[in-house]
């Protein structure tokens, strides 16, 4: 590892740890003082920065645009205030309303755009990331630093509210949060008090809303998602680490500050130890049990053909936040044609999110991903589906209960062509129909016209992988897809998934919680862990599994038991 690497990354971690920081003050008055959720920060947290990105760029001062950011933030907090207050509606309800309030208000100010950019040279930003460093090319003078420039400001905002909560309202606000009963038998108006404390804390909020969006020289529509986790990280680790230090009040608020710093430059030595550059699994090995030779089965119909090729792929979720989730960790696959993998796992090792990566449900960060030899990495949703047949976990997910068995199979048999103003359906494809649901044994072949809606969840499920199956996809992906049906239920529709998976020969990957359901179906399984593949077996090898000898291989490559109920029970 490059330690040089991490030392340049952190002064801009000290500088965004700086700026949350002052979030983070802000949160600390409704969170700590008057003992609030406020959710509205989130929305407040774009609002800052899209007002004052917003009068910059038609010309107005730094100070005017920076001091509508905050009257602007205390307008979203009186509207919190108000709601909670006057309208008695609870705190954090009231905090999602106004968030959501803003959410329209933020576009709007935006011009209908999700993100506006600004030009960091034209317009001297007072705390843009190019500021942090001084070089022999970009020699900056200290008063202009970035760091400089936030501490001040953190300094002035921790002096005044010094000042203000030393005073008669200030005490009887503090008062408010420590003990409303109290506060009222005192004769303190403990709703004025909230409506004051809320309008405080979004404009210090709004405030840091403006330093960031001018750290980054843009604002986006999406900036303040999570931003509640942050200031609260803040508010916490400050807490933890200097409450019995600082005792002062301005202390205390120091110590929010430094919390902020020490959240950013922890994220920043993270991601230096954990992320690899670089997405090609020629530079980054992929998991071992994936390098040997995938030979073809014994009597396997359609050769050795690779039907589906997943290359080193990544997938983090809620990035750059306390709530980061690497669910997918550089995964690289092959099927051939004519697989049934059956793929198991402990809650939260990415099974899921690998099926959903491969039906372009969301887009992975990193990596390929191929369709018998089609690059659909980055086709979307919609269009990647003339290519798959999908089966839904919940069976209302996968039909349209208002429409009857014979249209949503027509609906299916058009998956992926031109929707044109013929006939939906036309007598020779209800016939057809008929001899599919026959199949099914299911008495349904007599119901074609039935709304789907009255059926039982394992009679939507089985015309869910009628529909999936009705144009021979490439790939086939099941998601669990009998775990919401009774046993009996859930091995009719197993049995089928069986036939129809023969019959076409279809390349399939099934996920399940069943231990025993994935040994008994399918000519391959792998097991996934933390992102990846800790276990790949097919063949021969793979008939002679029992579900011990999984929890054992599971042990043994994950360095750990598997403690999921689901799996080990069936």
């Amino acid at each position: 590892m490059d330690i040089t690497a991490l030392l340049n990354a952190l002064p801009n971690g000290v500088a965004q740890g700086l700026i949350w920081g002052i979030m983070g003050i802000g949160v600390y008055i409704t969170y700590k003082i008057l003992d609030i959720a406020d959710l509205s920060v989130d929305g407040t947290m774009v609002l800052g920065g899209a007002v004052c990105i917003t009068m910059l760029l038609k010309g107005q001062p730094m100070w005017l645009a920076l001091l509508v950011a905050v009257i602007s933030g205390m307008l979203a907090g009186l509207a919190t205030g108000l709601f909670h207050t006057v309208m008695g509606i609870p705190a954090i309800l009231a905090g999602i309303i106004t968030q959501f309030g803003l959410w329209s208000i933020n576009l709007k100010i935006l011009d209908n755009k999700a993100n506006l950019a600004i030009n960091a040279q034209k317009y001297h930003l007072i705390s843009h990331m190019g500021s942090v460093k001084s070089t022999e090319a970009n020699p900056i003078p200290f008063y202009q630093n970035t760091i400089f420039v936030v501490v001040v400001c953190a300094i002035v905002i921790i002096g005044i509210l010094y000042w203000f909560f030393g005073t008669e309202r200030g005490a009887s606000l503090r008062a408010t949060g420590c003990n409303p009963n109290m506060s009222r038998a005192q004769g303190i108006n403990i709703n004025v008090n909230k409506v004051i404390g809320l309008m405080i804390s979004n404009g210090i909020v709004a405030f840091a809303s403006a330093l960031l969006s001018q750290y980054t020289a843009s604002v986006d529509i999406n900036q303040g998602r999570g931003a509640i986790v942050i200031g609260l990280a803040a508010v916490v680790i400050g807490s933890a680490l200097f409450d019995k230090i600082f005792k002062n009040f301005a202390l205390k608020l120091v110590g929010v500050l430094l919390g902020g710093i020490i959240y950013y430059v922890v994220m920043r030595v993270i991601m230096w130890l954990g992320v690899v550059t670089g997405t090609s699994c020629s530079r980054i090995p992929c998991n071992p049990v994936l390098e040997k030779e995938n030979l073809c089965q014994a009597g396997q119909k359609g050769g050795c053909q690779i039907m589906l090729k997943v290359e080193n792929i990544y997938k983090t979720f809620n990035p750059n936040t306390v709530n980061e989730k690497t669910a997918l960790n550089g995964l690289c696959l092959e099927l051939n044609e004519g697989d049934f993998v059956t793929v198991i796992g402990g809650n939260g090792a990415g099974k899921s999110t690998l099926l959903n990566a491969l039906a372009g449900t969301w887009l992975v960060d990193s990596g390929k991903i191929y369709i018998d030899n089609i690059d659909v990495t980055r086709i979307p949703e919609h269009r990647r589906a003339k290519y798959l047949g999908r089966v839904f976990q919940d069976p209302m997910m996968g039909t349209a209960a208002t429409m009857g068995i014979d249209e949503n199979l027509a609906l299916a048999a058009r998956r992926g062509k031109f929707r044109s103003l013929m006939p939906g359906i036309t007598a020779k494809e209800k016939a057809q129909y008929k001899e599919l649901l026959a199949e099914l044994d299911l008495g349904l072949e007599n119901r074609i016209t039935s709304k789907v809606g009255l059926l039982s969840g394992g009679q939507r499920q089985a015309i869910t992988l009628l529909m999936a199956s009705l144009k021979k996809p490439k790939l086939l992906l099941l998601d669990e897809h009998t775990a919401a049906l009774d046993p009996k239920t859930a091995a009719k529709v197993l049995d089928t998934t069986e036939k129809i998976v023969q019959k076409d020969n279809l390349t399939t990957l099934m996920i399940t919680h069943n231990m025993k359901d994935a040994i008994a179906h399918g000519n391959r399984l792998i097991m996934m862990n933390s992102g990846n593949i800790i276990f790949d077996i097919s063949g021969e090898e793979k008939k002679k599994l029992t579900v011990e000898d999984l929890l054992e291989k599971f042990a043994i490559a994950s360095g750990k038991e598997l403690d999921n109920d689901r799996m080990m029970l069936g």
